[in-house]
């Protein structure tokens, strides 16, 4: 075999590792594609980005795969966000998905917060319903509003 056969060879190789290096960092693992795909519509995502994990009761199941604005004229502004779950888990349609912060410095997750009544199963390509818990500061401001008014009214 000849020196520029074998360097074509490792060229490649190379090439093949750094396209699916570059894919896993963005979140898509292009050796598994049985993932289950749900879809989650909020007026405000709170900074989720792509790629952000998905868990259930703390256990990692996924990740936003994308985020999108609705399509739907009487939906307009509405966000879309696309996840796709690894785990088999199964829960009902009336689960809800919550976007949380995962710390103060920033970052945000989003938690399937599983329903045990006789609804249905979801399946891939269901849409849940959606909520966003607040995070540490908007809850800190919403304690100490009415504080912040009742000195206003004593200073006045």
């Amino acid at each position: 075999m000849s020196k520029e056969l074998k360097t074509g060879i490792v060229v490649v190789i190379i090439l093949c590792l750094g396209y699916w290096g570059f894919n896993f960092l963005k979140g898509q693992n292009l050796l598994e594609t049985t993932s289950r795909v749900f879809y989650v519509e909020y007026d405000n995502i709170q900074g989720l980005n792509k790629a952000s994990i998905v868990t259930i009761n703390g256990l990692q199941v996924g990740r936003v795969s994308e985020i999108t604005f609705n399509t739907d004229p009487a939906k307009r502004g509405k966000l879309v966000v696309k996840i796709s779950l690894d785990n088999d888990f199964e829960f009902s349609k009336n689960s809800i998905a919550k976007i949380y912060s995962t710390s103060i410095i920033g970052g945000e997750s989003l938690a399937i917060i599983p329903s045990y009544d006789d609804g249905e199963i979801a399946v891939s390509g269901d849409f849940l319903v959606g909520k966003v818990e607040s995070d540490i500061f908007t809850s800190v401001g919403e304690t100490l509003n009415p504080l912040k008014t009742k000195v206003e009214r004593a200073i006045i």
